[in-house]
């Protein structure tokens, strides 16, 4: 169910602005799993299969590698000094990395539902354009970015499994990430929201199977950004029913 920025804290909007934007982090535990209705593991199997192929339609999917970049589906060589990309990767190359541990980002995945949808549109209400991006991993201890900062606000969505946060003291913009230092380690687990200002420095580990979903906008500047609808092109057809 899609819910309105107010609705997502665990205090007023004025305190959002006042105590925490652009400052500090901060973490909703829940008891309920409130956000499974926005992807599930049925839906990620219908859209990779859906999209891996000769047509190449799955532009946004990136892969986890290793060494903690982003592979966008080009298999990549070592030719002298320089990192050239050879080709698509085929749909078993990338079954295999799923396989083997790596995990995958879907960017843009707002596009994918309703729900998503709705909840960047809400969020703009508050902020400037942005976008969702679907982080997923089949098993514990998967392969996820090492320590990083974002350039914007991010809300991550905690839909499934159970992952571990590793939340820094520092900012990117104050502070190497070689001399950053962790300042709380946290547990989410279905339901649970986090918060992360930009620049913040963070990290994660999988302890379980998961998908995650990070909300994260540019400022708004003007007037707010103005989201189109979503078209219910099915209506009452199948009276609520999927046929």
């Amino acid at each position: 169910m899609t819910k309105s920025f107010p609705e997502l804290l665990p205090f007023p909007l004025e305190r959002f602005y006042d105590e925490f934007k652009g400052k500090k982090y901060f973490i909703v535990k829940s008891d309920k799993p409130i956000f499974s209705d926005h992807f599930s593991w049925r839906e990620l199997d219908m859209y990779l299969n859906s999209s891996i192929g000769r047509w190449d339609r799955l532009p946004q999917l990136q892969i986890i590698t290793p060494e903690g970049k982003y592979c966008h589906r080009k298999k990549q060589f070592q030719k002298g000094n320089r990192v050239e990309t050879d080709r698509t990767l085929t749909r078993e190359e990338i079954f295999d990395l799923w396989n083997q541990g790596n995990s995958f980002v879907l960017t843009l995945c707002e596009f994918l539902n309703k729900t998503m949808w709705n909840q960047c549109k809400e969020f703009e209400k508050h902020y400037g354009i942005g976008q969702a991006n679907l982080y997923c991993s089949k098993q514990e201890d998967a392969v996820c970015f090492p320590i990083h900062a974002d350039s914007t606000d991010n809300f991550l969505f905690h839909v499934r499994g159970s992952v571990r946060w590793y939340l820094y003291n520092e900012f990117s913009h104050h502070c190497s990430k070689e001399k950053a230092t962790v300042k709380e380690v946290i547990d989410l687990d279905d339901g649970d929201l986090l918060y992360i200002p930009k620049k913040l420095y963070h990290r994660v580990d999988t302890l379980s199977p998961r998908i995650s979903i990070s909300f994260h906008f540019k400022e708004r500047h003007g007037k707010p950004y103005k989201r189109e609808e979503w078209y219910d092109w099915i209506g009452e057809i199948s009276n609520g029913r999927p046929r």
